[in-house]
């Protein structure tokens, strides 16, 4: 599912901060834009925390994570700052290990969090982004969804999930 105004909050962000290129530092965009970022020790089932704490907001996420997992997790955590900071000052969000915040987007219980996902899939890898590396592709690429995954430094599953909501078909 795609949430089109999602997507044009993210590329309106990118574009303004000068962020609008594959595998940008999401951490630097975030503190760019006035969120504090910490790298924490959270226990395995924890990948990130939003706060806002009087008036700042402040962004944890688990530094014992791969960087693809921190890439998402702090960009999964902008979104809730973007989208929710004004109706919920706290959010806490399991590692999908733990099933929760993965389950939860999936089955649609929690929108609040299916948009913090849909928020970080679009900051992360841009559908006008993806269409343009689509267009360049040659024919050398045995394998896109590696590729891409590669270029926008996401995980295989990340991308490919990105990839099946733009309704691109990639066999």
């Amino acid at each position: 599912m795609i949430f089109r105004y999602i997507e044009e909050k993210t590329e309106n962000l990118l574009k303004e901060n000068d962020f609008f290129i594959p595998s940008f530092d999401v951490i630097k965009l975030a503190k760019k834009i006035g969120v504090q970022v910490l790298k924490k020790k959270f226990d395995d089932d924890v990948s990130g925390v939003f706060i806002m704490s009087d008036k700042t907001p402040i962004i944890s996420y688990n530094g014992n994570e791969d960087n693809k997992r921190i890439r998402f997790t702090v960009a999964h955590e902008l979104g809730h700052y973007i989208l929710h900071s004004n109706e919920q000052p706290f959010f806490l969000d399991k590692s999908p290990k733990a099933m929760y915040r993965n389950s939860a987007s999936t089955t649609g219980e929690f929108l609040k969090e299916r948009e913090a996902n849909a928020f970080a899939a679009s900051l992360l890898m841009p559908s006008k982004l993806i269409e343009l590396e689509l267009e360049a592709l040659s024919d050398e690429v045995s394998d896109i969804v590696k590729h891409l995954a590669k270029k926008f430094n996401v995980s295989e599953q990340a991308m490919t999930f990105r990839l099946s909501n733009l309704d691109y078909y990639i066999a």
